[in-house]
């Protein structure tokens, strides 16, 4: 019986110690699984920062799902934005980005390296850590504003001399300047002397043309009287054609000499007068090529006058020349034949009006710009060469283009770009052609319609993370 009892205490230890076992281990296991927190709204994990987190942090804000509930402990570093995603490719057409919840070929923040391949009016876009980061980044949002070009686009402008009507005088030969008439800024007519010079060229011109001339008479009388002999039979064809041949020689001789006398500022009435034995000296009159003002004598009585010295500078001023510096954006806007309305500072409430005639062929590697040329009326003669100008380009006719703050263009790879609203934390970098600065603003002349959402401020700072992420790991790379 004894025997009996011990056999049953034991079986009996043995079933307590299989109870403790199982309750003792399996009970904490299931409770760890349990999130002491659950139920429980903590709000957002501070981050250590304060309020004065700069935009880079913010854009780094861990979405709610990757927050640490359990802020403050020791864990391992947390993984980059774009760390650890297995995209099952190399961002093939129909592959999605899990992290930014948008077609892979289509994020800029996976795909930035695709950038330049865009086309105008074609984009990507940038998905934020959560809707609040572009509140926080100050980001603005604006719609574009249409603007009248027939208004017109301003362009700075320098004034100057109309070239086909600017004339540097200088002598054709070495002389002593023997008188000088006019003055600087005096108006001159055509043909009017401006100074008298001696030149021993001249007078030896005038001896030849002056030699050449009795030879001729000489010549000219014995082909007549070879004509005369021929007719009555006496004299040969042969001397009568060698006699022709002479006559025709020396009057060449003497008609080289006139046009060489008419180069150096003789009329054909100084000529005249010479053949007739008048005027036979070394002066000459140094002429006024058209009607025009002085703007320069570089010369006085006594001095000596070298070839290509200019001694006079003569323009027309009725006409003048403005330089325009094109934008390269702004090539576009430009037409030969487009009319301008040129205003400048230092003549309040003048309006010079004319039209573009020439634009450059190439562009300044340097300024990035184009040259162009327009000429306008200078009636009272108020402009000055060098004065500089603000010039309106008037489109003509009612030609209304989207336009945004100078600000809310950004560029990359030397391209142009808007960064456009599409949701709360969604963006797109679309690229656009801008034209010329008016006001602050640039017109969108493609890539741009209107009423879409245009990010005006802060948009420097998306596209800081897109270049952040073509220097760094994107998702494409995993």
């Amino acid at each position: 019986m004894k025997r009996y009892a011990y056999a049953l205490l034991l079986i009996a230890s043995l079933l307590g110690a299989a109870l403790f076992w199982t309750t003792g281990f399996s009970a904490p296991t299931a409770q760890a699984a349990v999130d002491p927190h659950e139920g429980h709204d903590h709000g957002p994990v501070p981050d250590g920062h304060g309020e004065d987190e700069d935009l880079d942090a913010l854009f780094e804000e861990e979405s709610p799902e990757e927050q640490d509930d359990h802020s403050g402990h020791d864990h391992a570093p947390k993984k980059s934005a774009h760390e650890g995603h297995d995209h099952g490719g190399d961002g093939k057409e129909g592959e999605s980005c899990p992290e930014h919840r948008i077609a892979e070929v289509e994020d800029a923040l996976c795909h930035g390296d695709h950038i330049a391949e865009l086309g105008i009016g074609e984009g990507m876009f940038v998905r934020l850590a959560s809707p609040e980061v572009a509140g926080k980044a100050g980001i603005g949002i604006s719609t574009p504003r249409r603007l009248n070009l027939a208004a017109g686009t301003s362009l700075p402008g320098r004034v100057e001399f109309n070239r086909n009507r600017l004339s540097r005088i200088a002598p054709l030969s070495s002389g002593l300047v023997r008188e000088v008439l006019v003055r600087p800024g005096q108006a001159v007519r055509r043909g009017e002397v401006l100074a008298k010079i001696s030149m021993p060229e001249v007078a030896s011109l005038k001896a030849q043309l002056l030699g050449a001339k009795a030879r001729h008479e000489q010549a000219e009388a014995a082909y007549l009287r070879e004509k005369d002999l021929l007719e009555r039979g006496i004299s040969s064809r042969l001397e009568f054609q060698q006699a022709e041949a002479e006559a025709r020689s020396i009057g060449s001789s003497l008609s080289q000499y006139r046009q060489q006398l008419g180069d150096f500022g003789l009329s054909p009435q100084d000529i005249d007068a010479l053949l007739r034995g008048e005027n036979s000296g070394a002066l000459v009159a140094l002429r006024a090529p058209f009607a025009g003002t002085v703007t320069s004598v570089a010369t006085a009585a006594g001095e000596t006058a070298t070839p290509g010295s200019p001694l006079f500078t003569l323009a027309d001023l009725e006409t003048l020349w403005i330089e325009l510096a094109i934008p390269e954006s702004g090539i576009g806007l430009v037409k030969t034949g487009m009319a301008i309305e040129a205003r400048f500072d230092g003549l309040p409430g003048e309006v010079f009006k004319g039209q573009v005639f020439q634009l450059g062929a190439e562009v300044d590697e340097r300024a990035r710009t184009l040259n162009a040329l327009a000429e306008v009326k200078n009636p009272d003669q108020l402009l000055r060469a060098g004065m500089f100008g603000e010039v309106r380009l008037l489109a003509g006719g009612e030609k209304l283009v989207l336009t945004v703050p100078a600000d809310a263009v950004q560029t990359i790879d030397g391209l142009t770009f808007l960064f456009l609203r599409k949701e709360p934390d969604l963006f797109e970098l679309r690229r656009v052609r801008a034209g010329a600065k008016v006001d602050g603003t640039l017109p969108i002349l493609a890539g741009l319609r209107g009423g879409e959402q245009v990010v005006t401020s802060q948009g420097f700072a998306l596209k800081s993370e897109v270049l952040k992420a073509r220097l760094g790991a994107s998702c494409a790379d995993h």
